[in-house]
């Protein structure tokens, strides 16, 4: 039996210790966030909101890539900061979400 990862874990993951400069982690761990939403149709409403307030912080610009371009380090660096704590809440709170609904089968 394998083990399947959440794409907000592996986000968070990134976020947290991934390899690359700070603008880079941005986008990268951005990108991740932004495709693991793509399963949000099975998420509790306070963990999207979670998720679009995160992914709010990247979009301002227009794009990921647009929006970490314009910020300078200190900038990118708090983004990332508030980016990395915010997936880290939403990857814990789907984990709590999964974990309600396996008891609740049972």
């Amino acid at each position: 039996m394998s083990v399947q990862v959440c794409p907000i874990a592996q986000a968070a993951q990134f976020l947290a210790s991934g390899s690359g400069t700070t603008k880079e982690k941005l986008i990268t761990g951005g990108k991740m966030l932004w495709a693991a939403t793509t399963l949000s149709k099975d998420w509790p409403p306070g963990l999207v909101e979670k998720s679009n307030r995160a992914q709010r912080l990247l979009f301002t610009g227009g794009s990921i890539q647009r929006t970490v371009d314009g910020m300078n380090e200190k900038t990118a660096a708090e983004c990332l900061k508030e980016l990395s704590k915010d997936v880290a809440e939403l990857a814990a709170g789907l984990e709590q979400a999964r974990n309600q609904r396996r008891v609740a089968r049972k």
